[in-house]
């Protein structure tokens, strides 16, 4: 019994992993990144009637394109990157229903980040245009030209683009109303200046 114990005491203590409570800095930049370039993407497209038809609102397009081909492209790497590094679970004492809702608010969050970009490349295809990235390359053609089903996809587009942007303002207010109603923390999780 005694080498027993003897050998228990010369073992090192088995070390084990903190549980994470922040968003790793590839997930805190992926995170801010899409967001801005989503708000840009929105801004230039509701601002799109500022500028005369012709070559100017045409480049002011293919940037708006390109952004969102760019978006798809981070969310991708972000799904991977959540499959890999795994986000800090929400405090224990979250209740089930907000748990839920943060669950079913991320989903819809990633699906329309994927299919708004999806939307608009078809959009663009179907209306007879190629889409390149900033000038670099064509994306491969999704869709042949039809105009009709290009207008289809375009009202598509603009019905999940206005959902995307009412979505991430409720998600910011939801992260709002974390940090200064429920003071749970979980703002700070995502925040590049939080406590590390």
């Amino acid at each position: 019994m005694s080498n027993a114990c003897s050998e228990a005491a010369a073992r090192p203590p088995v070390k084990t992993r903190p549980v994470k409570t922040r968003y790793d800095g590839m997930m805190l930049f992926l995170h801010w990144s899409v967001a801005l370039l989503i708000l840009v993407a929105f801004a230039i497209a509701q601002g799109r009637g500022l500028v005369p038809r012709g070559p100017e609102r045409t480049a002011l397009m293919d940037v708006h394109r390109s952004l969102g081909v760019l978006v798809l492209a981070l969310v991708a790497l972000r799904m991977v990157w959540r499959a890999v590094s795994p986000p800090p679970p929400m405090p224990a004492d979250t209740a089930p229903l907000l748990l839920l809702a943060a669950k079913a608010g991320h989903f819809a969050l990633y699906a329309l980040m994927i299919a708004v970009p999806l939307a608009g490349v078809a959009m663009t295809q179907a209306h007879g245009h190629p889409v390149a990235f900033f000038g670099l390359f064509a994306l491969p053609t999704l869709v042949a030209e039809n105009h009709g089903f290009g207008d289809t996809l375009e009202k598509l587009h603009e019905l999940l683009g206005t959902a995307i942007i009412v979505l991430a303002g409720l998600h910011a207010g939801a992260a709002l109303i974390h940090h200064y109603v429920l003071k749970d923390g979980t703002l700070s999780r995502m925040l590049p200046w939080g406590n590390r």
